[in-house]
């Protein structure tokens, strides 16, 4: 009868101590996904998510207007608009290159550039390219890219910040040369453009050292 006493009193107590053991195995596990998810979340959030679609979205913006430029370039040359033309093809490639730009960035974040897609675009004359080319770059330089340095610095990507800021300072360039032309009703003298190849700022003189936009020096400068 001891033995029989012994045993009944010695199993539950195994039992317990399994019991307990699995219950603090259990509050453990339940601690652990909390903090687990945590981390998870907090790793998605700390990505520049939004800026990361606004460089897509500049990206193939900027592909769009450099490739509108090129065939009002052409369509300039062939209405004996030679000073147009060059002023548009030195446009084209600094859009290009801010293209270029919202590129390396996405990549850097490993993240996959979609590719441009052309449309059809719809080529009027000289002076009506020009109209369309100031309010292009009118929406750009007053809402659009002081919107996206905004988010990117929000987001703390403050490398697109830069980007989108000194993409905002070329385009501000464009507008006054594209007025110019405009005022003067498209007879504006044949010219030298340099072009920035880290930003796309035109520049018009062979006097400056340096870029207004970014400081490259001269010597790395594309003339057009």
């Amino acid at each position: 009868m001891k033995a029989h006493t012994h045993q009944a009193s010695y199993k539950p107590q195994h039992f317990s101590r399994t019991l307990f053991t699995g219950v603090l195995f259990a509050l453990a596990l339940a601690l652990l996904v909390p903090l687990c998810g945590c981390k998870k979340n907090e790793s998605k959030q700390s990505q520049p998510e939004i800026t990361l679609q606004n460089l897509q979205t500049a990206y193939v913006r900027e592909m769009r207007i450099g490739r509108e430029y090129a065939l009002f370039s052409q369509r300039a040359e062939r209405d004996r608009y030679g000073s147009i033309a060059n002023l548009f093809r030195a446009a084209s490639r600094s859009e290009q290159i801010h293209a270029e730009m919202a590129a390396a960035l996405l990549r850097g974040k490993s993240t996959e550039v979609k590719p441009f897609v052309p449309d059809s675009i719809t080529v009027g004359t000289v002076m009506q390219t020009l109209r369309l080319a100031v309010s292009d770059e009118g929406l750009e330089t007053e809402s659009m890219y002081p919107n996206l340095a905004r988010t990117a610095e929000l987001e703390k990507f403050p490398e697109a910040a830069e980007s989108f800021r000194r993409t905002l300072d070329a385009d501000k360039r464009h507008i006054e040369l594209f007025k110019d032309a405009l005022d003067k009703g498209g007879s504006i003298a044949r010219i030298q453009y340099y072009v920035c190849p880290t930003c796309g700022y035109i520049i018009t003189s062979d006097k400056i050292d340096e870029c207004p936009g970014c400081h490259t020096n001269k010597e790395k400068f594309e003339k057009i």
